[in-house]
């Protein structure tokens, strides 16, 4: 990113919120580039964070997904809604953990993510830890009291389990 760019911008004008034909704003491209310090100088200014882009993605959602630690925790400082969910009803702790972005899904969680959240289809965030090979995650939100066995066997449609999508990928 290009920081300096994007500050001499908003010191001039810039509108810091406008989306595009797609509705994908300069925060959103920030964050799904992994540009924290264009972020960063967004947020100063006052971008709007919760604004849902391209796919019903937020910021959060975008950074998570990629992997974007540093995009994910500035906006988690500036207090983004950390349990919105997409059309889908994915979630940025899924998204995380589905991609195997373990900084990520440890920010999310830490920011008090949902861990009982599930897709409209059923997929679970221990699903999307089990698809991602997160182990570290896996084992701790398991002995949590909010996850416990029966989550374990949640079928998602077309009946995959979390142990399931393990096996799948290959992690075991």
């Amino acid at each position: 990113g290009h920081e300096l760019c994007a500050r001499a911008l908003l010191e001039n004008g810039a509108q810091v919120d406008h989306a595009a034909d797609n509705g994908a704003t300069a925060l959103i491209l920030s964050c799904a580039g992994g540009h924290d310090l264009c972020a960063r100088a967004l947020l100063e200014v006052g971008a709007e964070i919760d604004t849902a882009g391209p796919q019903d993605y937020t910021a959060l959602m975008l950074a998570s997904a990629y992997g974007h630690d540093l995009c994910a925790r500035a906006l988690l400082e500036k207090g983004a809604q950390v349990d919105y969910a997409n059309n889908n009803g994915f979630t940025a702790l899924m998204l995380s953990c589905q991609d195997g972005h373990d900084l990520c899904a440890r920010a999310v969680i830490e920011a008090g993510a949902s861990l009982e959240a599930a897709s409209k289809d059923g997929f679970t965030m221990l699903m999307a830890a089990c698809y991602g090979g997160l182990l570290s995650i896996v084992e701790r939100v398991l002995p949590l009291s909010r996850v416990d066995a029966a989550v374990a066997d949640t079928h998602s449609q077309g009946g995959m389990t979390a142990l399931m999508y393990a096996c799948q990928q290959g992690h075991e």
